[in-house]
């Protein structure tokens, strides 16, 4: 096993040949605990408080572990299994996957020994269905693929499985900041000093490998993020906000992708950060340069504000390339504007969604007649507003 990816058989694909407890008539549930507590990750158990990423990662490791020692069916020891009415599907087989929450050492390895015990009882009940809990909501007689009727129902057709990921991110998406956040004229930015202050983020934190698992390098790229926020503010956090289908998807940045096609040597990776969160920093003021251009705006200038959306909805599209996810960059612009008009928070998201919601597609220009009529009823909600 390597220690920064896991390989695990994927959940869904799990036949019953692979989980039959049949298969394994020596299995031993008295023996699990034991199991566990000698596996290699069982001896760096999380602490508590520790990044929903590196938990997440470590729960794998020991999934992958257990595998190497038990087979293929173990993978499922995390899901819990029940028929319920589902929202509108009626009662339907339905799986959810969690993990126990990181406690202490000897918990948190007593829940995964539990769980692996209840999860290999669970499938001795598919293969009897004594209780006949199962097979009563299944097909009524065997199709020839040797499955037990209980299996076929619970992995059959309608079933659901529900995923809970954390995500307890430290830092706001670019698209979350406001204009107060990002107004940088009176903050002068010296790009002949930014590679410096990468260059010792880099220095500080090892730099995962191009294959390592999407956690680990995600993890790293927040860490980089939250040093440069706290050198230098919160706008900071837009270096990642890149082009198309890139870290944050729909943003101006051109110099970042990704950690897969950016990331290199330290050396050639800190000079694309450098290079990113410098072309960032010059989009920002960009956008303040076109804010200058038309504020302050009358509250009866129907025609200015016409004039303004339109320029910027263009402005963002030129500079996203009307890439993936453009529009929500576009939004965000403009909401930057009408802060800087001095339109109140409640009113914004209420404004914006009235004229743009669903008028912009991803990887489309749209025509001209649409970008007028999304300025056309922004600006005449906003000088009825003001008026």
């Amino acid at each position: 096993m390597t220690t920064d990816r896991v390989h695990l058989p994927e959940f869904s694909r799990l036949t019953w040949s692979a989980v039959d407890p049949a298969a394994r008539p020596t299995f031993n549930p008295a023996g699990v605990a034991e199991l566990v507590r000698m596996l290699p990750p069982a001896a760096d158990v999380p602490p508590p408080g520790t990044d929903w990423r590196l938990v997440g990662f470590w729960y794998d490791r020991m999934t992958e572990a257990l595998v190497e020692h038990l087979g293929d069916w173990v993978v499922g020891w995390s899901f819990t299994f029940a028929m319920e009415d589902y929202q509108d599907r009626g009662v339907v087989p339905v799986w959810r996957a969690r993990r126990p929450a990181v406690t202490t050492p000897q918990e948190t390895l007593t829940c995964i020994a539990d769980a692996v015990v209840a999860w290999h009882d669970l499938l001795v009940e598919f293969a009897t269905d004594d209780e006949g809990r199962f097979t009563a909501a299944g097909p009524p007689a065997a199709d020839g693929t040797g499955e037990p009727p209980a299996w076929r129902v619970v992995r059959g057709a309608g079933q659901v499985t529900l995923y809970t990921l954390p995500r307890d991110l430290r830092l706001p998406h670019p698209s979350q900041l406001s204009w107060a956040d990002t107004d940088l004229r009176d903050r002068a930015l010296d790009p002949n000093m930014v590679l410096a202050v990468v260059s010792d983020l880099i220095a500080a934190a090892e730099l995962p490998s191009p294959r390592a698992d999407w956690r680990l390098r995600d993890l790293w790229l927040e860490n980089v993020s939250a040093g440069l926020i706290e050198r230098y503010g919160r706008w900071a956090v837009g270096w990642r906000w890149s082009l198309g289908e890139g870290d944050l998807d729909g943003g101006p940045v051109g110099s970042w992708c990704c950690f897969r096609h950016s990331v290199t040597t330290p050396e050639a990776t800190a000079t694309a950060i450098s290079a990113a969160l410098v072309e960032w920093r010059g989009w920002l003021d960009d956008v303040a340069e076109r804010f200058n251009r038309f504020l302050p705006l009358p509250a009866d200038d129907l025609d200015g504000w016409e004039r303004a959306v339109a320029h910027l909805v263009t402005a963002v599209g030129d500079s996203t390339h009307y890439e993936s996810g453009w529009y929500r960059c576009c939004v965000t612009v403009l909401g930057w504007f009408l802060d800087a008009a001095g339109i109140e928070s409640t009113r914004r998201a209420e404004l914006l969604e009235h004229a743009v919601a669903g008028r912009f597609n991803s990887w489309v220009e749209p025509p001209r007649a649409v970008v007028t009529s999304v300025a056309e009823d922004l600006a005449r909600q906003v000088t009825v507003d003001r008026a």
